[in-house]
């Protein structure tokens, strides 16, 4: 069994980086469905897997907070949605969307007692599989142009989408002639979200590795790139945040170990900022600013939060706000996000707020409890590796803005691999690549 599950856990990580890609380019070009749940498939096969490994073994899995917390915020979501009288469609599409990389991180926990492998060897399928996605990605972009994801499936819907329909090849901003970088995934904020946990767990990797420190540096300047140019305000938020948070713990270990680095870093990332800034000034308000764009989002959350008003301690239940609710409330397959009803169905539903979306579907009691999670899983990731702390802290502000967490190949990337780490935090000893624990 130890042999079956190390083999789903490698496939199951090696497959998220693509699954945008290979999921469009079945779907959408060569006309066979059900590629997008492969994912699903291989976290339900991999949690079959563990069990039975516990049941062989005639022991039950380790439970901590997080097996509670996680336990307590899905009993009170289904509750919720049980009594506002939620459908089938409810409880399965808000149910995945809400639970489902809460699953992996709980899964991957208790998979780590029966991995034959050290962890190290898990993160290094990922890293390869997730580089060779962004590489491919970057040559999409600025070699041969996004125009050759036509020929894959993807769509020439320019930063609209469609319910049901295929992924836009790109997306622009208003005012401004750019493309924003997003590579073979699902559009430019899920990209940003996806490179910086990316980002955490490449420099987890090799933060003990000083031969390839140089170039793996060179490299992380290159992705940090391709962060800005998706334009993603929320990623710079979160950057700022999640490097602020770990500065503030690990400011002196950081300047002890790695001085050369910040001396060689901090001027090399301003000339970038300042070769971005040069190079489109004359459209850096409709970049940054965006006044339509700023306005819808506010205005999107503070109808989720008059909804929250009405429902503060049960919500709405699950599918109630969010991506899911277009599973559950009928939609015109005509219009894309951006026209007549679908708007007004997309302005009343979607909060642009993951956190806010918490709070409509499940109330206080939701909110509190989700927010819980995160904060119990920062602190484990913190003592075992600060790199992924201070990405796992940035993706998690992202969703103060946008609703990332949707994103399931990027969001399955982030917890299953928290999961692992925070497995780790548990022992005397934490685990870190180049570490001599037994299972790093």
């Amino acid at each position: 069994m130890r042999k079956i599950l190390d083999l789903l856990v490698k496939t199951f990580l090696a497959f998220l980086p693509f699954s945008v890609f290979l999921s469009v380019f079945f779907s959408h070009k060569l006309g066979v469905p059900g590629v997008n749940y492969l994912k699903e498939i291989l976290l339900l096969a991999i949690g079959c897997a563990t069990a039975y490994a516990y049941f062989a073994d005639r022991k039950w899995p380790k439970f901590d907070v997080t097996d509670d917390l996680v336990g307590a915020y899905v009993v009170w979501m289904l509750a919720s949605t049980f009594v506002n009288g939620g459908s089938i469609g409810h409880y399965a599409y808000g149910g995945r969307y809400d639970f489902e990389f809460l699953f992996a991180f709980l899964i991957f926990k208790h998979a780590h007692a029966y991995l034959p492998a050290k962890i190290s060897e898990y993160v290094r399928i990922f890293l390869i599989s997730a580089t060779a996605a962004i590489v491919i990605g970057t040559f999409v972009r600025f070699v041969f142009h996004e125009e050759i994801l036509l020929h894959f499936g993807f769509s020439p819907n320019l930063s609209n989408w469609k319910f049901g329909g295929s992924v836009p090849i790109y997306h622009g901003i208003d005012g401004a002639n750019v493309r924003r970088f997003q590579g073979i995934f699902d559009g430019p904020n899920p990209a940003a979200f996806f490179l910086l946990a990316y980002l955490g767990i490449l420099f987890h990797f090799f933060r003990r590795r000083k031969d390839e420190m140089f170039v793996v540096s060179l490299w992380a300047l290159v992705v940090f790139l391709l962060v800005l140019y998706t334009y993603s305000r929320s990623a710079l938020v979160g950057i700022a945040l999640g490097v602020g948070a770990m500065l503030a713990v690990s400011a002196k270990a950081i300047w002890n170990k790695h001085r050369k680095a910040v001396f060689v870093a901090i001027p090399v990332v301003a000339l970038f900022c300042l070769a971005f800034y040069v190079k489109f000034e004359g459209s850096m308000d409709r970049i940054v600013l965006r006044e339509g764009s700023s306005k819808g989002h506010f205005h999107r959350m503070a109808t989720g939060f008059e909804r929250f008003r009405e429902h503060p301690v049960f919500g709405e239940g699950l599918a109630a706000s969010g991506p899911a609710y277009r599973f559950v409330v009928p939609q015109n397959p005509d219009e894309n996000l951006y026209e007549g009803e679908t708007k007004e169905k997309e302005d009343y539903y979607i909060p642009e707020s993951w956190y806010v979306q918490q709070l409509v579907e499940g109330g206080i009691p939701a909110l509190g409890s989700f927010l819980a999670i995160l904060a119990v899983i920062a602190l484990a990731l913190l003592r075992v590796s600060p790199p992924f702390f201070a990405a796992f802290v940035a993706c998690s502000t992202m969703n103060l803005f946008l609703h990332s967490f949707e994103s399931a190949y990027a969001s399955l990337s982030l917890f299953a691999l928290a999961g692992l780490f925070f497995a780790i935090s548990r022992k005397s000893e934490p685990s870190v690549a180049g570490s001599r624990h037994p299972h790093a």
